[in-house]
């Protein structure tokens, strides 16, 4: 468009200077009756006819190699495009196919991702279907025993587990165990499903507490890579010799809230799955009316609503709610145990897996 203009105003004033040449010939030849003023501006004339004509060639020509093209792209928008050089428009046009190219194969990738999000989204879903499955649907409850529990991944799947079996018909002997394994999401998800098998598999023939932490530490070295490892705690409850059994591998402390006073119960062992010749012992809790007993994880005690590692929800506030809620069933005093530890954390997500179970002796 620029040069259209230049190519008019060319024109223009060759026309003019023409117009100009003629008026001062006329003029020179009336008043000055001489022909030299009339060569002269012939010369002028003629030079700037040339140079005139040499300008609007070379406009005149680069012009012709310029086209204007209309491009419309894939939703239909036109884009306009005026006096492009070929060369450059074939650049152009080679550049947005390579774009569109890339383009393609960019949206290609994006599908394919966007697939396996879905996919892994869905098989998460599944997962935490299975592992949730893994855990009791209800507690043992009868006229000697009521319990309750309370599970909170802080993935989708975690580490956190527990379990418990009937030792004989009339359930008066229930085989109990939790566990925490190490680390989150899948790895931990896939050790517990390990930890689960042995536990249902071993208690078929279950000997003694300590026989079964030490069997199912065997099975865990055997089948599982080095470096997974896990704390746990089992227990016996024998409702009719009134007598529990345990034995504690590294785990968090077992509470009881007995004779209005509160106690801590370590005893046990080693971590499982780290040391092959692991030897494990119990203790046994006569059992009394009104006894209760708090099997939780770390993920309760170490929650923090900060950075700062040594302002942790903590052992003592546990055991302080523990005690001061032992009035009441073992649902409620779970459901508030879990209100005050929401609470401390202004109601975030903790960092860890949290686990608690309670049973309650009713004699």
């Amino acid at each position: 468009m620029m040069k259209q203009k230049v190519l008019i105003l060319l024109k223009i004033a060759l026309v003019a200077f023409f117009l100009l040449f003629l008026i001062l010939n006329i003029t020179s030849i009336v008043y000055y009756n001489t022909k030299i003023v009339f060569i002269v501006l012939l010369v002028l004339f003629l030079l700037f006819s040339i140079s005139f004509f040499i300008v609007y060639f070379f406009v005149q020509n680069s012009t012709s190699n310029y086209k204007e093209i209309l491009e419309t792209n894939d939703n239909g928008i036109t884009h306009r495009f005026s006096n492009i050089n070929s060369a450059i428009l074939n650049d152009y046009q080679n550049a947005i196919k390579k774009l569109k190219e890339k383009n393609m194969y960019v949206l290609g990738r994006y599908d394919v991702l966007d697939n396996i999000r879905k996919k892994y989204k869905k098989d998460m879903k599944n997962a935490k279907k299975i592992q949730r499955s893994m855990l009791p649907k209800k507690m043992p409850k009868n006229e000697y025993l009521s319990s309750y529990s309370f599970y909170n991944p802080v993935e989708i799947i975690g580490g956190d587990f527990f379990d418990y079996v009937y030792l004989n018909n009339d359930a008066s002997e229930i085989l109990f165990i939790i566990s925490d394994v190490s680390g989150h999401g899948i790895d931990a998800a896939i050790i517990t499903a390990v930890i689960k098998t042995a536990f249902r598999d071993l208690s078929k023939n279950f000997i003694s507490v300590k026989s079964l932490l030490h069997d199912i530490n065997d099975t865990l070295i055997n089948m599982m890579p080095s470096g997974y490892y896990s704390t746990m705690i089992v227990a016996k409850i024998d409702l009719k010799n009134r007598v529990l059994t345990y034995s504690n591998a590294s785990h968090t402390p077992l509470l009881a809230v007995r004779n209005n006073g509160i106690k801590e119960y370590r005893n046990g062992g080693t971590i499982i799955g780290l040391f092959p010749s692991a030897y494990f012992h119990e203790e046994d809790i006569e059992l009394n009316n009104g006894d209760i007993f708090l099997f939780f994880t770390d993920g309760i005690i170490e929650a923090s609503k900060s950075k700062n590692k040594y302002d942790v929800y903590g052992i003592d506030r546990l055991k302080d709610m523990f005690r001061g809620n032992s009035n009441y069933s073992a649902e409620t005093i779970i459901e508030n145990i879990k209100r005050d530890f929401y609470e401390y954390l202004d109601y975030r997500s903790p960092d860890d897996d949290c686990s608690m179970v309670i049973f309650k002796v009713n004699y």
